[in-house]
């Protein structure tokens, strides 16, 4: 809630006093002086909230997983949150070493993959034994038959 508070704040105080939700959960302030955004780019950063472009934030996502969807067989988002404090968005069990870089990172509970981006991406699906890896194209189905797996990131 404090977050969303210094978002409509910075809005009325220096935008347009509107805020935009994207597709891609983002949010865009209309109206904000270039001169103005270092400061509430660094104000925004210390409450939390992804600012920069560099972060692996921007390309990783996960599906509602535990407790959320029933079918889920782990709470995904924890997991990519650790993956990610760790220095990693990928679990160590990644077919021939490190994906391709810039690559959408999908992290998924269950076989469904709901909301997984178009395209080519890496998929991080927990399976049973621990999460299993592999790079996912157009041309491709994603794996449905164990394969490596990695265990979950340490708490």
């Amino acid at each position: 809630m404090a977050q969303w508070r210094l978002l409509t704040a910075i809005a009325a105080e220096d935008g347009a006093g509107a805020l935009r939700l994207t597709p891609w959960r983002g949010i865009v302030l209309p109206g904000l002086a270039a001169a103005a955004a270092p400061d509430r780019l660094a104000r925004l950063a210390a409450a939390g909230l992804v600012t920069d472009p560099a972060s692996p934030w921007h390309r990783l996502g996960a599906c509602t997983g535990r407790p959320g969807c029933a079918k889920s067989r782990t709470d995904v988002r924890a997991d990519a949150t650790a993956a990610v404090a760790a220095g990693t968005a990928v679990p160590d069990a990644a077919p021939a070493g490190r994906p391709p870089a810039g690559l959408p990172v999908y992290w998924s509970g269950c076989e469904r993959r709901c909301g997984h981006p178009h395209g080519t991406w890496v998929d991080v699906l927990a399976t049973a034994e621990g999460y299993r890896t592999a790079l996912v194209g157009p041309d491709t189905e994603p794996p449905t038959a164990p394969g490596p797996t990695a265990p979950p990131p340490a708490p």
